[in-house]
Order: C-alpha cells, then sequence, then structure tokens
C-alpha cells in the first residue's frame, strides 16, 4: 500500500492546486464580467462588444462549479472527512469498528464503480451527438468544424475555428475518444473522479481488512495514523484560518 499512498497522496495534491486555479478563475471571470456588464449600463461601446465576447463565462462559471464539487468530493474522500454515519463506529469495539470500516469501504468503492460506468455510458451517448453548429457541408458529405480545412472554412460566412476545443478534441482522439462538443468532452471529469473515489474507497476497505487478518497491533497501528493525519489537517487549517485573521499593524 505504500506506493498506492505516494500516489494518491500527489494525486490530491493537484486536485487541491486545480481547485485552487479553478477558483481563482471563477472569481476573476465573474468579477469581470459583472464588471463589465455594469459599464454596459452607461453605452460604453468597447463594453457593449467585450459583452458579447463574454457569452461563455456564464457557461464556464457553472461547469467550473462542477468541477470544484466533484474536486472537492474526491479531496473529502481523500482525508476521509466525506459525510457518514459513524456513530457506530466511534463506540465499537476496535476490531469490530475494521471489520465495519472494511465492508463500508469496499461496498462504497463498488458503487462508485457502478456510478462511474453508468454516467460513463451517459456521457459516450452525448459525446456523439453533435450539433448543427459545430457541422459543416464538405465535398464528401458532412465534417465537423474541427475536421474543416482552412480553405473549407473561408467559404462559409460567420464560421469560425474553435482553436482551444479542437486543440483538446485532438487530444482526446489519440486515447480514442471522439468529443463532438465542448461541454460533452467536460463531462469525461464526472465518470473519471467517480472512479477515483471508488479506488479510494476501496483502498480503505482493503486497508481495514488487512489489518483486520493481521490482529490489533496492526489495526491499533492504522488507528493511531489516522489520529495523527486528522491532527494535522485540523492544525493546518487552524494555522491558515489564524493566518488569514491576522491583521497587519
Amino acid at each position: 500500500m505504500g506506493r498506492y499512498r505516494r500516489i494518491d497522496r500527489a494525486w490530491a495534491r493537484c486536485e487541491g492546486m486545480l481547485s485552487v486555479v479553478v477558483l481563482l478563475s471563477m472569481v476573476l471571470i465573474a468579477c469581470f464580467s459583472a464588471a463589465i456588464r455594469n459599464l454596459t449600463r452607461f453605452d460604453v461601446h468597447w463594453a457593449n462588444v467585450m459583452l458579447t465576447n463574454l457569452e461563455w463565462a456564464d457557461s464556464f462559471i457553472h461547469k467550473a462549479t462542477t468541477l470544484l464539487a466533484f474536486l472537492g468530493a474526491s479531496q473529502a474522500t481523500y482525508y476521509r472527512k466525506h459525510i457518514s454515519i459513524d456513530v457506530l463506529t466511534r463506540i465499537a469495539p476496535l476490531r469490530l469498528r475494521y471489520v465495519m470500516h472494511a465492508v463500508s469501504g469496499a461496498a462504497a468503492g463498488l458503487i462508485g464503480f457502478a456510478l462511474a460506468f453508468s454516467l460513463a455510458s451517459a456521457v459516450k451517448l452525448n459525446l456523439a451527438e453533435r450539433p448543427l453548429e459545430y457541422e459543416i457541408l464538405g465535398d464528401t458529405g458532412a465534417l465537423h468544424v474541427c475536421d474543416a480545412t482552412p480553405a473549407q472554412l473561408e467559404q462559409l460566412e460567420g464560421v469560425e475555428r474553435p482553436s482551444a476545443f479542437c486543440g483538446a478534441r485532438a487530444v482526446l482522439r489519440l486515447t480514442g475518444i471522439r468529443a463532438e462538443t465542448p461541454g460533452a468532452a467536460f463531462q469525461l471529469i464526472v465518470p473519471i473522479l467517480f472512479v477515483i473515489i471508488g479506488v479510494r474507497f476501496l483502498a480503505i476497505g482493503i486497508e481495514s481488512g488487512r489489518a483486520v487478518l493481521r490482529g490489533e497491533a496492526e489495526m491499533s497501528r492504522l488507528d493511531a495514523e489516522d489520529r495523527e493525519r486528522l491532527a494535522a489537517v485540523h492544525a493546518r487549517l487552524v494555522q491558515r484560518g489564524s493566518e488569514s485573521a491576522e491583521i497587519p499593524s
């Protein structure tokens, strides 16, 4: 389990950094969009033009909120801060407590995998749907706008190639995934994070089950590690709270 813990710790750090980047992006875009909307009330021409170009902002904030929610759920699983009914585990003897951890962890992991499979099937259907705004007619039939040549795009008035999405679409195609729209490509995050959550729950179940088989000494060691880990997390939170509350003199 040592290698798994190192990988999981590194992944959790990446999730934390991504959460910070997404949250800051949401705040900046929301503030900028609100400022531009206020300027349009004074008939500022460039603000009206920019507001038209910011039509994607609301969609970005909506999707970023969803991403933050799932990143938070994954982080909560890593720190074992997920919502749980732990009344019995608090009063149960050590061995029974780890038996319950093993059973609940394995069950939660399987449920996470089942949800990931179910959502992946739905996302697969959405990936195959191509709306008219992403389709053009070429010499050989219908084409995705990302697959069109510059010459074909020049013949069509008002059709632009979404460069950022087309780049992401090309990367996804290397893995065998064909995404027709940015929204469908974004939905891939949901089953992926459910797989990660399922793996973490299953690892908790396996680790607890191994501790039960190895005896009371191993269960006591894991119990002490959990207490130390939770104490370290609480200490960091308290430290950050005190630092943010400090007022410079």
